[in-house]
């Protein structure tokens, strides 16, 4: 077995076999890939294991991985997989024919840690005109040309489309924590791929963009509307801290982010924000978007700071070297709730 083709999913079946079809369906030798499912609900779904079993060519896993994150379901998948190279894609996605032979062609021409493809959006519905003010990151969309290209930091590829080693993957210790179904964990998401890329950067792996390995995202219409722009950014300004947080820890030299205008109003936001105001005041509707989305940046940078600096738990956290280790104690909503007031953690 060559690949892997891993499939976090939480609770969204008409979706999911969709992807999966599309996964089945490549020009590529039935033998030498499988798919994993990665069930990241709390307790196995039933129906779900069912689709898998009676798919078997190529073959079709389910793993269970109850420990609630998006980090926790990858890196399940990882340690059941039998590749050399883990694919990522998530459950929303349909792969292009050509996709997973493009996506790893590049491992057998160059050395090469990480591969990251086009990520084309699919609308459910029609987009709104404001949504072209945002950066296409913001629904995780990617099209960097029509070449293949080496990339070098901060050059990023999503999660949605990726191809690691996996040697590579256990060498530098897996992804950074990423998104929790329970609300109650939203203070412990951290940068996800963005801090694997970072650490793959830092060892010497190549980290490469392949046009061809086309996938199209499905993006719905709960996507497409302020309220979600603003979760949007409201969690990446905790990414961001995070980010910041552990290079004060794991700096990793010339890959180090700038510390200069860390900070959410530093490094070009301020006029930013000055040209935003001025469209609110001349009644520009995707200004007044642009302007919350912008504060929930600043809600989420700051409220994860401040906490950082109230609790001794979330910072000893944040500063585990290895998240892709089995041991979590910080996951579990029951052990949350008896060790938060012990430490400093209420509101968490």
């Amino acid at each position: 077995m060559r690949v892997s083709v891993i499939i976090p999913t939480y609770r969204r079946a008409q979706y999911l076999r969709d992807a999966v079809a599309s996964v089945m369906a490549q020009d590529f030798p039935r033998d030498e890939y499988e798919i994993l499912v990665v069930d990241n609900a709390p307790q196995p779904t039933p129906e779900l294991a069912s689709l898998c079993d009676s798919l078997q060519s190529p073959p079709v896993r389910y793993v269970h991985e109850p420990r609630n994150g998006l980090h926790h379901a990858r890196h399940a998948g990882a340690k059941r997989a039998r590749g050399d190279i883990l694919v990522y894609v998530d459950d929303d996605i349909r792969a292009t024919s050509g996709w997973l032979a493009a996506l790893c062609r590049p491992f057998a021409t160059a050395p090469v840690g990480v591969v990251g493809g086009r990520i084309c959006p699919e609308w459910d519905v029609e987009p709104p005109e404001w949504i072209r003010t945002f950066s296409p990151g913001y629904l995780s969309l990617l099209d960097l040309g029509d070449s293949r290209l080496e990339l070098t930091w901060p050059q990023q590829v999503y999660g949605c489309n990726l191809a690691v080693r996996k040697s590579v993957l256990f060498d530098v210790g897996g992804f950074h924590p990423d998104s929790f179904a329970d609300p109650g964990m939203r203070w412990y998401r951290g940068d996800g791929e963005t801090g694997l890329l970072r650490k793959v950067y830092a060892a010497g792996h190549g980290v490469w963009y392949e046009p061809a390995a086309c996938v199209r995202h499905r993006i719905s219409a709960a996507r497409l509307t302020p309220a979600y722009f603003e979760r949007r950014a409201f969690n990446q300004g905790i990414s961001d801290s995070f980010t910041a947080y552990r290079a004060r820890y794991y700096p990793l030299h010339e890959y180090e982010m700038p510390r200069r205008g860390r900070f959410a109003l530093g490094n070009g936001r301020l006029p930013r924000m000055a040209r935003l105001a001025a469209g609110c005041l001349r009644g520009n509707a995707a200004a007044w978007i642009g302007v919350r989305v912008r504060f929930a940046y600043l809600r989420g940078r700051i409220g994860h700071t401040v906490r950082l600096m109230l609790s001794l738990r979330l910072r000893r956290y944040l500063r585990r070297e290895n998240f892709i280790s089995d041991q979590d104690a910080f996951t579990s909503p029951a052990r949350r709730s008896q060790t938060a007031c012990e430490e400093g953690c209420c509101g968490l």
